[in-house]
């Protein structure tokens, strides 16, 4: 790999440790209803502020041995997974931009990785807010489908997505949501999937464009499934059946959503055999 390739691949890494530093701060406070910039970054269990030189992304959590540095109370490991993910998910965001080659120059490589770091960082905070909270805050969802509307508009040579497909994307992706939930409120009286997953499904046809969808709702059902079948003994334990029993949906779909837009070409070309066959 040239040098200019590697440091900007090093970059794209440092870049996502920090903002998975920030995302912590995102799925603390969101659901609470706090807000994200103002107090500084703080304990949870004692609230004494934490210093930029505790707050390095991963390495401070290694150093100060999983604890506050003030009152020595454990800190979730969910802290350093969630800057660790979305470090590896910078870096493979970027080399899946640079290594495009409907990616014309480096710096077309530079605003294309931006448009999709966001999306997928929103991807991030929504999975690890919907599995604690089971919500998909609109804050996050909503303002990514105009993102995604917008960067299609203007990159749709790069990505592969017109702005037509990414706007049909938007209707269907929450359309066939919004159809699912009422249709199983009608059969069983029961609310089923919920309206945030519908907002989801807008955002990943924006960004995706509806060709993506099929898949996504196809394995982002089949991987919540398979969650749900190694989740059954703790279900049983605690006197809950799979039929009634509160899953996310939303981890997956978003799990689904990186797959394709990750693998897509290997993903059609599976396809399109497994059909011709």
């Amino acid at each position: 790999m040239p040098p200019i390739e590697t440091f900007l691949s090093v970059l794209a890494l440092i870049w996502g440790a920090v903002w998975g530093s920030f995302l912590n701060v995102v799925i603390w406070r969101l659901p609470r209803g706090q807000s994200v910039l103002h107090p500084p970054s703080h304990c949870p269990h004692c609230g004494h502020n934490i210093a930029w030189y505790q707050n390095v992304p991963v390495l401070s959590y290694i150093f100060l041995g999983g604890k506050c540095a003030h009152c020595k109370e454990g800190i979730s490991i969910r802290y350093p997974l969630v800057e660790l993910t979305a470090a590896a998910l910078s870096l493979a965001v970027w080399h899946h931009v640079l290594y495009n080659p409907y990616v014309p120059s480096l710096e077309a490589a530079g605003v294309t990785f931006i448009f999709l770091f966001f999306f997928v960082m929103g991807l991030v905070a929504i999975t690890f807010i919907d599995l604690e909270h089971m919500i998909i805050p609109d804050v996050i969802s909503l303002p990514s489908v105009l993102l995604g509307l917008v960067f299609n508009f203007v990159f749709g040579d790069y990505s592969r997505v017109s702005w037509l497909d990414s706007g049909i994307g938007v209707a269907v992706g929450s359309g066939v949501i919004a159809i699912v939930i009422l249709a199983y409120r009608g059969v069983t009286g029961r609310q089923g999937m919920g309206w945030g997953d519908a907002k989801l499904m807008a955002m990943l046809g924006a960004f995706l464009g509806w060709r993506a969808l099929p898949f996504v709702l196809l394995a982002g059902s089949i991987q919540g499934l398979l969650y749900a079948l190694a989740s059954y003994p703790s279900l049983r334990s605690q006197g809950q059946g799979l039929r009634l029993a509160q899953i996310p949906f939303g981890p997956f779909l978003a799990l689904a959503g990186l797959e394709w837009l990750f693998f897509s070409d290997a993903l059609n070309t599976l396809l399109s055999r497994m059909f011709a066959l």
